[in-house]
């Protein structure tokens, strides 16, 4: 069966971010609003911050930081390194070249020297590489990296490079914005450091929540360095208050109720199978794309995210809006960096938390119909026909 445009059309947001949020969480958020410093709010807050141990895979803190991921992460960087030090910063895309952006602002204040490691967008960083570099340069005291790159689809060894780094000095700050919740990671087994996500993406959940967990290397660090230059982002005010089970400031109260509930809703369906799930998607999605002749972006395939080139004459911009205005689905762009200028080249989709085997199917053959609307030569149905055997439909 080929899908066909719709003129009732269910809304299905299939972008890396922001993901789809559950009825039952977008309840909880309608809840009336209630005070912080109560035992009420406190008692959200343990649960919260348990639960984020189980989804994150540690038995150290997990703080929850009013923000964005790119707060969470900024807030990391300059909380764990060293004022006078070098930090390795790994970019393989649009956000590991913001980490690095995040230290040149920082350069002054904190003494920071960078030694910046620039892979080409769409492959993964040897971690041979990084080790190689830290016998060179023992006063490295942070090393920088993306797990799942969102704006190449790309995916790295994390438990190889952690394993590097943990024979070093050096602590681990990984971004794990979109592969937490959706893809394995193993905080405290694989010796991460310090891990970072965001409320927006596999955690079912609108933006505003920012999450770090602190390893026994970073915690130690944090009453190491004293801070310098910043307030808000200090890790030692937000680790301090997470102890009483407290905010040092005023939080997001709203998000914090939901995200237990979007947390107690994946641990119920189980995180094993989850990411399981979540692997499914992507696996189909690949299959997909490869069916209909598409080039996968990524030499080494996320599976929160999976990115394909446009055929030659394809617009993205209408490409992208009739799949929007046709059959719902809301898909992304490519983005420009140092890098590579993958803006107008490339299209992303999700596979991160609340999204199912329909959404998928739909959003595939959405993408289909289009291309062969632009004049892509496709057999109809082929997308589906690749897919279906493999979401059991």
């Amino acid at each position: 069966m080929t899908i066909s445009p719709n003129t009732e059309l269910k809304q299905r947001l299939l972008t890396p971010g922001p993901t789809a949020v559950p009825d039952a969480v977008l309840q909880e958020m309608a809840q009336p609003i209630i005070h912080h410093r109560t035992k009420q709010f406190q008692a959200i807050y343990a649960e919260l911050s348990q639960r984020l141990q189980r989804v994150f895979r540690t038995a150290g803190p997990v703080l929850s930081i009013a923000g964005s991921g790119t707060t969470a992460y900024e807030a990391s960087q300059i909380s764990l390194i060293k004022p006078g030090s070098k930090a390795i910063t790994i970019a393989s895309g649009k956000f590991g070249e913001r980490w690095q952006d995040v230290y040149d602002q920082y350069a002054t204040t904190l003494g920071v020297e960078q030694i910046r490691v620039n892979v080409p967008w769409g492959e993964a960083v040897d971690p041979a590489q990084i080790q190689t570099l830290l016998s060179e340069n023992p006063d490295v005291s942070i090393v920088t990296v993306v797990h799942s790159e969102t704006s190449t689809a790309t995916v790295c060894d994390v438990k190889a490079l952690a394993t590097v780094v943990s024979q070093t000095d050096a602590l681990l700050l990984v971004d794990g914005i979109t592969s937490v919740g959706a893809m394995e990671v193993e905080m405290d087994a694989w010796g991460i450091d310090a891990l970072v996500t965001g409320s927006q993406k596999a955690l079912m959940l609108p933006p505003g929540l920012g999450y770090v967990g602190l390893g026994e290397r970073a915690v130690q660090r944090l009453s190491e360095v004293k801070p310098q230059g910043y307030y808000n982002l200090d890790l030692r005010r937000w680790l301090a208050s997470w102890k009483k089970n407290d905010v040092p400031f005023t939080p997001p109260v709203s998000l914090i109720r939901g995200q237990r509930v979007a947390l107690e809703m994946i641990e119920n369906v189980g995180l094993d199978a989850t990411i399981a799930r979540t692997r499914q998607l992507a696996d189909a999605g690949r299959a997909a794309f490869k069916a209909m002749g598409l080039t996968l972006i990524s030499k080494s395939p996320s599976d929160s995210v999976t990115g394909a080139y446009y055929p030659e004459g394809v617009d993205d911009s209408k490409f992208r809006g009739a799949v929007r205005d046709n059959f719902g689905v809301h898909i992304a762009g490519g983005q420009d960096g140092r890098g590579a200028k993958w803006k107008g080249k490339i299209f992303r989709i999700s596979h991160m938390g609340y999204v199912d085997a329909e959404d998928t199917m739909v959003c595939l053959g959405a993408i289909e119909a289009e291309l062969i609307a632009a004049g892509v030569a496709i057999e109809p149905g082929t997308a589906q026909s690749a897919v279906a055997p493999m979401l059991n439909e």
